[in-house]
């Protein structure tokens, strides 16, 4: 696989990203949806390009000196080539760059490549919420980084 590199939403990527939602998510979020958030300020999504193509992307919103982790998908071709790395260690630069103090997101339990890939970037498992997700419904894992120690 080729190099990776990391850029902003935009409408072109929305086609493909609605299509990787579909393939990852029992309950994918609609290409609308996706576009709706090109007009949230708080909203930073990033998508990764290997060669060219979508790889993967990640949805961060800022709010207040906290961010919360949307989502976070890769094309099944492309995984284990460092794309959901890739995007996590962006949005963690920016979260610095906008003056964040912790990010915070929940994963599915039975995920555990994903939990072992947020632990491996210093994201402290926190508790547990019963039966977050559905179809099929899980208990959600919460995680958080923290950037900044009092």
């Amino acid at each position: 696989m080729g190099e990776i590199s990391i850029a902003a939403m935009t409408a072109e990527h929305l086609p493909m990203i609605a299509e990787m939602e579909r393939q990852c998510f029992s309950t994918p979020w609609s290409e609308k949806a996706l576009a709706e958030e090109l007009n949230v300020p708080s909203a930073v999504f990033l998508t990764a390009l290997m060669d060219g193509q979508v790889a993967g992307y990640m949805g961060v919103h800022h709010l207040g000196d906290c961010a919360y982790v949307c989502n976070v998908a890769v094309f099944p071709e492309f995984r284990r080539n460092s794309v959901a790395s890739s995007l996590i260690a962006a949005h963690i630069q920016k979260a610095r760059e906008h003056g964040m103090n912790e990010i915070s997101l929940e994963v599915r339990t039975s995920n555990i490549p994903a939990r072992a890939l947020y632990e491996k970037f210093g994201f402290e498992h926190l508790g547990t919420r019963p039966n977050f997700y559905s179809s099929p419904r899980e208990n959600a894992e919460i995680y958080t980084l923290y950037l900044t120690k009092n």
